[in-house]
């Protein structure tokens, strides 16, 4: 299909981190410009930056939009960002933040949980218990996978990993004896 409107179109964009986790990045991140999105927008308008390349981030302090470049500055374990000094600066994740993993088997989590609730009658406190904790870890796993959470999920999968994984494993292997 051609383009209806004249001139060159930009082509698809993504930038290397769906959010910027400012906390976990290797130095100082003070002159990196923050601000609202439509500011950010403005500021790429101004500098000829692809439009994309606002992107959420999170912080201890809160969170807000920073402008991200592509990867071609450094490798995966590296983000680089639109600094008040209008040029780009590259920061180095802090170790093992890049490689994340997710401590809960939600599977697993599933299989449990409708175990528990078929075991005791609908209304009662443990049954209810039981499909919040559900709901719960279904919008964990949603908000993880979309990537546009403003919230670092990190100590939510550490709590509830931490007071159930042994649980989870121990009805897993009573169930295979």
């Amino acid at each position: 299909m051609e383009n209806p409107l004249p001139g060159p179109t930009q082509p698809p964009w993504t930038p290397p981190h769906r959010t910027v986790p400012l906390d976990y990045l290797e130095g100082d991140t003070s002159e990196v410009l923050r601000g609202y999105r439509y500011e950010l927008l403005v500021e790429c308008r101004q500098y000829y930056i692809h439009r994309k390349s606002v992107t959420p981030y999170t912080s201890r302090f809160g969170y807000g939009f920073a402008i991200q470049s592509d990867s071609r500055y450094g490798d995966k374990n590296t983000a680089t960002l639109w600094t008040t000094r209008h040029t780009w600066q590259t920061f180095r994740l802090k170790a093992g933040s890049a490689e994340y993993r997710t401590l809960m088997d939600l599977p697993e989590y599933g299989k449990l949980l409708e175990a528990v609730g078929q075991d005791y009658p609908p209304g009662s406190l443990t049954s209810e218990l039981t499909a919040t904790l559900a709901q719960v870890l279904q919008l964990w796993a949603a908000a993880k996978d979309d990537g546009r959470n403003h919230l670092d999920l990190r100590p939510v999968d550490e709590v509830v990993a931490a007071r159930l994984n042994p649980f989870v494993r121990a009805w897993l292997c009573e169930d295979n004896i």
